[in-house]
């Protein structure tokens, strides 16, 4: 069903070349913003390797939620993209939203091809100028230690460079590729979706920025380049077991209360005035469940993968005669 690496659709976005891998290996331990904690990398930051690709155990939430649901939605036709759009609540817009435009769905990107958003120049550039700020540990680099520490010539080169040369990992880049679990373009809308089943809550910083939260790098980015398009951005979550599936868990619940919260909005946002910061927020919708999804499309739930073992690749979901079964 896909149409290629770049995803489903007629390509919009630009497909992703992937490297050899032992150089993606190689740079993404020097470089990444969200890098992984092994004796001798220049950072110590929190392992986030979903986005790459990487083995995430038997119940990996790309191969067992994300591909079988959106692969049968895909398949199904591209107009359910309103209808989806009301199932997440409790964000800034969950309830208040008002679908309009043309949604008629054109690309769609998920396992496994994801594809990944830059981050914004303007975030990029404040992280150069602002990190010394910030009291993290020069590393190992003396072209980073410069920026870290503050000295005016290595600043200036960092600027420079970022002004100059385009590159996804270098040292004087601070924040990576972001790369939803999901990303649907439209006529007049971009959306982005993270995925969970078994994570007790979304990731919550990056290597250089503490506080700066995944789907708001994801909205971020998207905000970026969305044009004249509205962006829109949620989770879907493993419902909670004692509900059926129907209804969030309290843990998911209260960690939507704390992605829209004064104390997350600030600490994602530094490089966004007011006015910028409150409308990405406004594009947050909150979180849904995937039986919740399974449920409004009339998708089998009962077909859901436990395991990626028993997760058949280009095989998604069956729909059912009871809807909400």
């Amino acid at each position: 069903m896909s149409d290629g690496v770049g995803g489903r659709g007629d390509g919009l976005l630009s497909s992703i070349r992937i490297p050899a891998f032992a150089l993606f290996l190689t740079n993404f331990l020097r470089y990444s913003a969200v890098a992984i904690c092994l004796p001798g990398t220049h950072d110590a930051g929190w392992a986030r390797l979903e986005g790459m690709g990487m083995a995430r155990g038997q119940r990996d939430s790309s191969k067992t939620r994300v591909r079988p649901v959106f692969d049968a939605l895909w398949n199904m036709s591209r107009t359910w993209l309103p209808d989806l759009l009301m199932l997440p609540r409790l964000g800034v817009a969950s309830g208040g939203i008002k679908v309009t435009g043309d949604l008629t769905l054109v690309e769609g990107h998920w396992e496994p091809n994801e594809q990944g958003l830059d981050p914004p120049v303007s975030l990029l550039s404040w992280l150069i100028r602002n990190l010394w700020t910030l009291g993290k540990s020069p590393g190992v680099e003396t072209d980073r230690a410069g920026v870290l520490s503050g000295d005016f010539a290595a600043i200036a080169n960092a600027l420079r460079r970022l002004r100059s040369e385009h590159a996804s990992r270098a040292w004087w880049i601070f924040e990576g590729v972001t790369y939803p679990d999901v990303l649907l373009i439209a006529p007049d809308a971009l959306v982005v979706i993270e995925g969970k089943r078994t994570e007790s809550g979304p990731t919550t910083r990056t290597s250089w920025l503490l506080g700066r939260q995944q789907i708001w790098r994801h909205l971020d980015a998207a905000w970026e380049i969305r044009g004249k398009r509205a962006v829109y951005g949620f989770f879907i979550v493993e419902g909670d077991a004692n509900d059926n599936g129907r209804s969030l868990p309290a843990v998911w619940r209260e960690a939507v209360a704390k992605t829209v919260s004064a104390d997350a909005l600030a600490a994602s946002f530094p490089h966004r005035s007011a006015d910028e910061t409150q409308g990405i927020a406004a594009s947050f919708l909150g979180a849904t469940t995937w039986q919740q999804v399974c449920d409004r499309f009339g998708l089998d739930r009962r077909q859901l993968p436990e395991t990626v073992d028993g997760a058949v690749p280009n095989s998604p979901l069956q729909r059912t005669d009871c809807v909400g079964r």
